[in-house]
């Protein structure tokens, strides 16, 4: 399945034709980490959602043909890949726990707090697209999935004063604290782009006791990287498994360039034109 704008979706194929056709030029890079971030495991009618049957075919080659490590080693930069999922669709712990389980895969789930058991503003059917509630998540993390936070209401932090991102990020951490009983370590940065967080964000971060932050930046991770500002690699509706197995070996490297200042500006326009977000 293919949701989603179909213009926008050919844009995006076309895109990923030429970086691979560039990649094949390319050194490989070795000594990394790859964070894999996905969103919904269904069938939500959504650009970012991937089929169960999609997502289990590529767990299955990842189990099979790379090193699987936990967000935590990603973030100091150990080889391997690592498995995350933005937003917290109920989902997620229908139909893809059950193949993390089965296939070994350690996996970091960011949750919106604000929005336990609702829907999103851009989703519009709640028989594919309401998000966990606490009593699943509560599961997810007894099941040894990692819960993190992905701000209280999903806000684009760098739009906000110092004020409005103190309590997205502030009360993200201690309502999963009340209600889940640890303390989440782990961070996404809404839409993530370099355009969505700050310094600032990375500030409130370390001071409300995050270690990790990942963003939606297209790259890989390095020994010396800044583990509040990691970049991942987004698996979506139109990625086939070669596409996926050309993002994990890095042969779509070249895409990072689409996540400078320049190209995320020019990926909103786009965005706005499609009326897509």
């Amino acid at each position: 399945m293919s949701a989603g704008n179909p213009v926008k979706n050919a844009l995006k194929r076309g895109v990923k034709y030429g970086a691979a056709t560039v990649g094949n030029f390319c050194p490989k890079r070795p000594g990394c980490s790859r964070i894999l971030a996905y969103h919904s495991i269904g069938y939500r009618d959504h650009e970012t959602n991937v089929t169960p049957e999609d997502f289990r075919a590529q767990m299955a080659w990842l189990a099979k043909h790379q090193t699987v490590i936990t967000l935590g080693d990603a973030a100091e930069g150990i080889e391997g890949v690592a498995v995350t999922f933005d937003d917290g669709y109920r989902d997620v712990w229908l139909n893809a726990a059950p193949v993390l389980q089965n296939f070994g895969i350690p996996a970091t789930v960011f949750i919106v707090p604000g929005g336990m058991g609702k829907m999103l503003p851009h989703d519009h059917d709640p028989l594919t697209s309401v998000l966990l509630n606490w009593d699943e998540a509560k599961r997810l993390q007894e099941a040894g999935i990692e819960i993190g936070g992905h701000a209280l209401t999903r806000a684009r932090l760098a739009r906000l004063d110092e004020s409005g991102q103190r309590r997205e990020i502030g009360k993200c951490s201690r309502y999963i604290q009340k209600r889940l009983g640890e303390a989440p370590r782990a961070f996404a940065y809404p839409y993530g782009s370099i355009l969505d967080y700050n310094d600032m964000s990375k500030m409130l971060l370390e001071e409300f006791g995050f270690s990790i932050g990942v963003s939606s930046r297209y790259g890989v991770n390095y020994p010396d990287c800044d583990p509040l500002d990691l970049r991942r690699i987004v698996i979506d509706s139109t990625d086939t498994l070669e596409c996926v197995q050309d993002k994990v070996t890095g042969r779509l490297d070249p895409l990072a360039v689409l996540d400078s200042r320049l190209g995320a500006y020019s990926r909103r326009f786009v965005n706005r034109l499609l009326g897509t977000s």
